[in-house]
């Protein structure tokens, strides 16, 4: 009779370890193909194949941190004068990701160029002969500039892949400047 006894109680606890075990294996296996299937969704949802529309807008949409003043002058840090010049070209470059922006106007341009040459910047052969070109109407490099830029400020995520197209920059200067520069930015040669 104890020895039934000791069988059934046996037989229960083993029958309560598997059930455990099984259940434990169950709810593992569960969250694993559910974390598969959270993987699947994620990488779905990062589908690069945009259309020409949509990269478009994404290139000449109202991005964060714009400003109007250059912020800077004669006593300002070569990465502060270069923070200003990185900004600027905002307006003329793809990239994935843009933060800040400031107007490339001849009048930004000049006042930055005057900062620049009374400096004594590391970098003040670089970056004179960047607004050399910028002054006389020459933006053909100015996603290698954006990314010269880029890279001395250590980035990480946003370097240029292109230019605007003209029709682009303007949408760009309306969406993030506003009527008044975009009117002030088409009057210039």
């Amino acid at each position: 009779m104890v020895v039934k006894k000791i069988l059934i109680f046996a037989a229960i606890v083993l029958a309560v370890l598997l059930g455990g075990f099984y259940g434990a294996y169950k709810l593992i296996n569960s969250e694993a193909v559910s974390g598969n299937k959270l993987e699947k969704v994620e990488t779905e949802a990062v589908d690069d194949s945009t259309s020409p529309e949509d990269e478009e807008s994404k290139q000449t949409d109202k991005i964060g941190g714009v400003q109007y003043d250059i912020g800077i002058d004669n006593t300002s840090s070569e990465y502060k004068v270069i923070e200003v010049m990185h900004k600027m070209t905002h307006q003329k470059v793809k990239a994935y990701e843009k933060w800040g922006a400031i107007p490339m106007m001849q009048d930004t341009i000049n006042r930055v160029y005057e900062i620049v040459s009374n400096s004594d910047f590391d970098r003040k052969d670089q970056l004179l002969a960047i607004l050399e070109k910028w002054k006389a109407g020459n933006f053909s490099a100015v996603d290698d500039d954006h990314n010269y830029f880029w890279q001395y400020q250590g980035g990480t995520v946003g370097q240029a892949h292109g230019i605007l197209s003209k029709a682009e920059e303007e949408t760009f200067i309306l969406n993030n400047f506003g009527d008044d520069i975009a009117k002030e930015v088409s009057s210039q040669p």
